[in-house]
């Protein structure tokens, strides 16, 4: 969950800073580097989303309850670095749950560990703060990551390889979006570093 700078790192960190970045799900970005550091702004209570209508409601509980089962399986991969790399993407475990950039970036950063020898010990917690927006075919919410109890180690030495001095609780934006098998799968998300939820 914490993407930084690569200059003048190891494949290692490299793979660290990918994997780490991606381990609740909700801190995948490939667009946007964030900082390594701790918040630079004080903690605000987001603004309240839209009011919700009974089946808005109930279309953001069935896509929450998809982003669980699909951080599950995530974390499940990174603490045992198992994953099953079907040659067809669509029998993979996480195809159900994501999808787009975001599922690439995902199985992505778990061959990385892998070929690093890496693997994430302690689970995170994540919880949904607040609904931002709701459509017919794009969900949008806002979650907040607590990783304080997690690390990244050797599998082998079991020696934590994660940097020091990171935020480890922070807000993470996912958009989910409604796929032509009336499927909710999660297609990408945005972590703020910088603050704390």
């Amino acid at each position: 969950m914490i993407p930084y700078s690569r200059r003048g790192r190891s494949a290692a960190a490299v793979a660290l800073s990918a994997a780490v970045s991606c381990l609740a799900l909700a801190a995948c970005s490939a667009e946007v580097p964030q900082p390594a550091a701790l918040p630079t702004h004080a903690v605000t209570k987001p603004s309240p989303g839209p009011a919700l209508s009974g089946d808005q409601q109930r279309t953001v509980d069935t896509a929450w309850t998809s982003f669980e089962k699909l951080n599950g399986i995530y974390l499940k991969a990174v603490q045992t670095g198992k994953y099953d790399w079907n040659k067809d993407a669509t029998r993979r475990p996480l195809y159900r749950y994501a999808g787009g950039r975001y599922m690439a970036l995902l199985e992505r950063d778990l061959g990385l560990l892998s070929e690093q020898g890496l693997i994430r010990t302690g689970t995170p917690t994540v919880t949904l703060r607040r609904v931002v927006s709701v459509s017919a075919t794009s969900i949008v919410v806002e979650a907040c990551v607590d990783d304080a109890g997690t690390d990244t180690v050797n599998k082998k030495t079991r020696k934590s390889v994660a940097a020091p001095g990171q935020n480890k609780r922070y807000p993470v934006t996912l958009r989910a979006g409604l796929y032509p098998d009336s499927v909710w799968r999660w297609v990408d998300s945005h972590t703020d570093r910088a603050a704390s939820c």
